[in-house]
């Protein structure tokens, strides 16, 4: 499974989460991403051949994912393809994140439906989309979730975190909760750097990852580990970009194919 924690705060709206992938008995995989940035963009009806290329809105929204990877790899693919294509056809469409969620939910359910038969409770996946709501003009968070009982599986999506606050998902997320409950002041990576120092979920682990919504925009950072004493001092600072440890950026730049990967950074200190 995994642990992604959303968080709304006056200053930002963020996703946070690890980078494990289990494969069962067979092992782990450390650098699975699990937070992305898609495109947004939406149209009007096309009064003439050139409006077909214009968009009224172009955003980026974020996601997150949850729960089989296969599942939610599959379904986060087909998100790619509709949010860059969406044309509204009447002043009576719905182009709120609701009405939008709407299209992203059919094909959560659908994808869902197909694959958990054949993977029994490894094919169950949570979704977390963000976006800028044309309507309400602010951050909007929807979850995409099955829900499971004896008889039946259903799938749903909700608004969350519509308020400050922070909300955990995934097989961490008990241990997130009592982290948290224990210390309010943590901030996202600092409980998820705990919960997964802890390794009371050995299915929660390797390099941490981070999204903000700052403004009307999904931006994805690296993140910079700062691990320090009991009295407060730096022991070691750790660059990591999507799992991968970063090293002499500027340095390889300087030498062929003198290219630099321009990427923002988060810090978060914490001790042991």
């Amino acid at each position: 499974m995994t642990l992604v924690i959303a968080s709304r705060t006056k200053k930002e709206v963020s996703f946070s989460s690890d980078s494990r992938i289990t494969f069962g008995n067979a092992g782990h995989f450390d650098k699975g991403i699990k937070i992305f940035n898609v495109p947004f963009k939406l149209k009007g009806p096309a009064k003439s051949r050139e409006d077909f290329n214009k968009y009224e809105f172009e955003l980026e929204y974020g996601i997150a994912v949850v729960g089989s990877s296969i599942n939610a790899y599959t379904v986060k693919d087909s998100i790619v393809e509709i949010l860059p294509n969406i044309t509204y056809l009447t002043n009576l469409s719905d182009i709120s994140i609701i009405g939008i969620g709407t299209l992203v939910y059919e094909i959560y359910e659908q994808v869902s439906k197909e694959l958990t038969p054949i993977l029994m409770e490894n094919g169950f996946c949570e979704i977390l989309m963000g976006g800028y709501c044309l309507v309400q003009k602010k951050i909007r968070i929807l979850r995409f979730y099955p829900e499971v009982t004896d008889t039946e599986i259903k799938y749903f999506y909700e608004e969350v975190l519509p308020n400050e606050g922070m909300m955990f998902f995934g097989s961490g997320k008990g241990i997130a909760e009592r982290i948290y409950n224990e210390n309010n002041s943590l901030e996202p990576l600092q409980v998820l750097k705990k919960v997964i120092n802890s390794e009371e979920d050995k299915a929660i682990g390797g390099a941490m990852q981070s999204g903000s919504f700052y403004t009307e925009n999904f931006k994805i950072s690296g993140v910079i580990e700062k691990q320090l004493d009991n009295e407060g001092n730096l022991v070691q600072s750790i660059k990591y970009r999507r799992g991968y440890i970063v090293e002499d950026e500027i340095t390889k730049s300087t030498k062929p194919p003198y290219l630099f990967v321009s990427y923002g950074y988060k810090q978060v200190e914490f001790k042991n």
